[in-house]
């Protein structure tokens, strides 16, 4: 699943995508009387970034790349900066576009996280791909929140207010944790200690708050009531 937090959104699928590289006529001097051509930019987007990482792990995360001439980007390769701009890594993005795209070419890549607790800003940068100057270089950037290894076992059963039967599909959220319930309507996330506002929403049902702290192994029972809107009479009356 595709989904994250405000902290954790990049670009494209969820994320902000930003181009750079050299000025448009930075390419090589045209023939005489030749009209120059300027190069097309570079759109880079990152993905599926998790929403919190524990100190020091791996995780992965998905680039993509694509022309604004829609030239094919099959091998050109994307960089990964950190926050002190270091280089993390770098991947190859595949031979065929992302399903529903015609030129977005991406590839996955593995990634360790800061042994420190903290919100850093990293870079995913596709560097200008050849020499001819067709295309300039872009960048994306995305965050990546580190957090304290999880202590306590966060349980959510979400039921209806008046049917009592089980709420599948909620979106349960203790920012910046978030899952969704299964058919059962319980939800699980596995956190540190400390103070949580936690919500619990599903489709035409009014959300679920819980304000408090988190200490131990903890089970919330979200009571969720449906939102029926407002007749005529009723705003009326």
């Amino acid at each position: 699943m595709i989904q994250q937090d405000d902290a954790s959104r990049t670009s494209g699928a969820g994320g902000v995508d930003a181009l750079g590289g050299e000025p448009p006529g930075a390419g090589p001097t045209p023939p005489d009387g030749a009209a120059a051509a300027e190069p097309h930019a570079t759109r880079v987007v990152v993905w599926d970034t998790p929403p919190a990482i524990e100190c020091g792990k791996r995780f992965a995360v998905r680039l993509g790349v694509a022309c604004s001439g829609k030239r094919s980007a099959a091998g050109w390769t994307v960089e990964v900066h950190d926050h002190d701009g270091k280089q993390r890594a770098t991947a190859t993005v595949g031979d065929d576009p992302w399903p529903g795209t015609d030129a977005l070419h991406h590839a996955q890549v593995e990634l360790d996280a800061p042994d420190v607790e903290g919100l850093y800003a990293w870079k995913a940068v596709a560097p200008a791909n050849d020499a001819s100057g067709a295309n300039t270089g872009g960048s994306a950037s995305f965050h990546v929140r580190v957090v304290a290894a999880p202590a306590c076992l966060l349980t959510v059963v979400a039921r209806d207010a008046e049917s009592r039967s089980p709420v599948e599909g909620a979106r349960v959220v203790a920012h910046p944790y978030r899952t969704v319930t299964d058919k059962r309507g319980v939800a699980r996330l596995r956190i540190p200690a400390g103070e949580y506002r936690l919500f619990v929403s599903g489709k035409g049902y009014v959300p679920f708050r819980f304000d408090g702290a988190v200490e131990a192994d903890t089970t919330i029972r979200a009571e969720l009531s449906q939102d029926v809107e407002l007749s005529d009479a009723d705003i009326w009356s």
